[in-house]
């Protein structure tokens, strides 16, 4: 017996499934308006927008985004309609955008790009603030100081948003390179998002570099399922007991007297003769014959 319930044991404890490790996100990167060279074949303006809103519940794993897009190419130093954006849902979330890289280099143009993300939780997790690298050795070659505008500047090594670095060199006008990223920009590691944007883009003299970076963490609390409130069992009352109503002795008829008083006189008539009867019967018995 012993045997046999060490051999059930050991295939009760195969038989459990064992959780999986945790997966890292699978996701789609946007990639637009990089190496755009300018119009036919001299300079040109590169106008690009990205939205994108991603979905994430952490108890199911369900994901999913969807993105806004603007793609936008036109004459330099003008401004035109660039129309609606086109928006695409998508089944998986969207962790990179590469948007504005490597364009508009041959002097005298515009780069005008913007990165909106938004992130949407259910379930517990921590914002924490987003990292930047931006604006490292832009704005250099000749031009009226300052050059750059940049919000914030600084090197950072593996950042969430990698923007506006090598950008707008080769001379030009002051504050050229203007590039900010919004200080309450967030991410959290569950959706592990990183933008690449405008760097290496607007040089060879006399380009202007404009682009900017938001980022947003909304965490939301798992929806719970409501405990019903069991409903109490009434209990039954015991009714009061009430005592039987006597019936009142009928009013006679012809006079209008109550009959209670003649019913009691009645009555004592009746036992006062019993008690007579009872009285004679027994002086009968008690009284002996006369012998002659």
């Amino acid at each position: 017996m012993l045997a046999l319930g060490l051999v059930l044991a050991g295939f009760a404890l195969t038989a459990i499934p064992v959780a999986p490790a945790s997966a890292a996100p699978t996701g789609t990167t946007i990639d637009q308006c990089n190496g755009v060279p300018g119009v036919g074949a001299g300079t040109g303006a590169v106008e690009c927008n990205v939205t994108v809103t991603n979905n994430l519940d952490l108890a199911t794993g369900v994901a999913s985004s969807t993105v806004s897009t603007v793609v936008c190419v036109h004459e330099a130093n003008t401004k035109v309609d660039c129309g609606p954006a086109t928006v695409a849902p998508y089944t998986n979330l969207v962790l990179h955008v590469a948007q504005c890289n490597g364009s508009i280099n041959v002097g005298g143009g515009n780069v005008l790009c913007t990165v909106t993300i938004v992130n949407n939780i259910t379930g517990s997790a921590t914002p924490t603030p987003a990292t930047v690298n931006q604006c490292i050795e832009s704005g250099t070659g000749g031009g009226t100081e300052p050059t750059t505008d940049c919000d914030p500047t600084g090197p950072t090594t593996g950042a969430t948003v990698d923007q506006c670095n090598s950008s707008g060199n080769g001379g030009g006008a002051t504050m050229r390179v203007l590039c900010t990223v919004d200080p309450l920009s967030s991410v959290v590691p569950e959706i592990p998002v990183t933008v690449t944007q405008c760097n290496g883009s607007g040089n060879n003299g006399g380009s202007t570099v404009i682009c900017d970076t938001e980022l947003t963490t909304i965490v939301r609390a798992a929806a719970t399922t409501p405990t019903a409130t069991p409903t109490p069992t009434p209990t039954a009352t015991a009714s009061p007991m009430v005592a039987p109503l006597v019936e009142a002795a009928p009013q006679l008829a012809a006079t209008g007297f109550s009959s209670g008083p003649l019913l009691i006189s009645t009555a004592s008539a009746l036992l006062l003769g019993g008690l007579v009867v009872l009285f004679v019967f027994r002086r009968n018995i008690r009284r002996p014959g006369r012998q002659g």
